[in-house]
């Protein structure tokens, strides 16, 4: 596994905001909603194992507002305070009063001198390759149903896990048991004979089986 050092380094998690953020950018779909970041690192996180990346997080609480890492959201909040990453609008949340209703994108400038230094290792460069499919399959839905996205996800809706209880996918749970993981690797079996799927397009057929989940 590429190593992103010890889950819950700052620096590790300030340059996957980063990363996420120039990801989204790339795909056009930035200024993005606090809720929909949230759901795309999410993804990123329980996702990352196809490209033999380190998560992280490996869990996260299920709470009925969807993935909402406070991890993640101090270092955006962080990388807001340094300069890196613009808010474009703050509200309150008419859906929760726990949450902020604002949208994000990158302070281009800024950024993108330290992005160039991060993207320059070579376990970075697949991490960017990762994200940037991530995020163009992303940006492929709706915007008002980006968030949702992440309500369809195997490991969020494991039956084994209930509101308020961990959804653990790598921190003590083996790669075997990521239900999202197995249900991308199964798209592989109903393929036509002789075609092999790349891991981009299964990555891609699993973010619109989630988007016609959360549809329905």
């Amino acid at each position: 596994m590429i190593a992103a050092s010890e889950a819950g380094d700052d620096i590790d998690v300030q340059s996957r905001v980063l990363q996420i953020l120039a990801a989204l950018e790339e795909a056009g779909a930035t200024p993005i909603a606090n809720r929909d970041l949230h759901a795309i690192a999410y993804l990123a996180n329980v996702l990352s194992p196809m490209w033999d990346i380190e998560p992280i997080e490996g869990s996260i609480l299920k709470t009925r507002d969807g993935p909402h890492s406070s991890l993640f959201e101090r270092q955006l909040d962080r990388c807001v305070c340094q300069g890196l990453v613009v808010v474009t609008s703050l509200e309150d949340d008419p859906e929760s009063s726990s949450r902020i209703a604002a949208t994000y994108r990158l302070a281009g400038d800024v950024a993108r001198p330290i992005l160039a230094v991060i993207n320059d290792f070579p376990d970075e460069q697949i991490v960017r390759g990762f994200l940037n499919e991530l995020a163009f399959a992303f940006a492929s839905i709706e915007p008002e149903m980006r968030d949702n996205t992440a309500l369809a996800d195997a490991s969020w809706t494991h039956p084994a896990v209930a509101d308020q209880r961990v959804v653990d996918f790598a921190e003590f749970a083996d790669q075997s048991r990521n239900p999202s993981r197995n249900v991308v690797n199964a798209f592989q079996r109903y393929a036509p004979a002789g075609v092999i799927y790349s891991r981009a397009e299964k990555l891609a057929m699993y973010v619109q089986l989630l988007r016609r989940r959360a549809n329905a």
